[in-house]
């Protein structure tokens, strides 16, 4: 059986003057699983960018990242909580 081949477009427009990032994904047909993997392996491979640029570990990368994650969550929080 043959897989069937899935397309996925992520789309970030960053405004640095209005301080605002817009992000949009265009995909059809798509899982939460799939779609999760494709964010985790983007993250992979920005990590690995921002390592490189910066002379930095990745694994201290994606820690950063991970923490960035977190703190989204627990506002996500509060706002509900209020």
């Amino acid at each position: 059986m043959e897989t069937q081949k899935k397309h996925i477009e992520i789309h970030i427009d960053i405004d640095k003057a209005a301080d605002q990032l817009n992000v949009q994904i265009v995909a059809e047909k798509l899982t939460v699983g799939e779609l999760l993997v494709c964010c985790l392996s983007t993250i992979s491979s920005a990590a690995s960018t921002i390592a490189d640029a910066n002379n930095e570990d990745k694994r201290k990368v994606l820690h950063n990242i991970a923490a960035m994650v977190s703190m989204l969550a627990d506002e996500s929080l509060d706002e509900e909580e209020s």
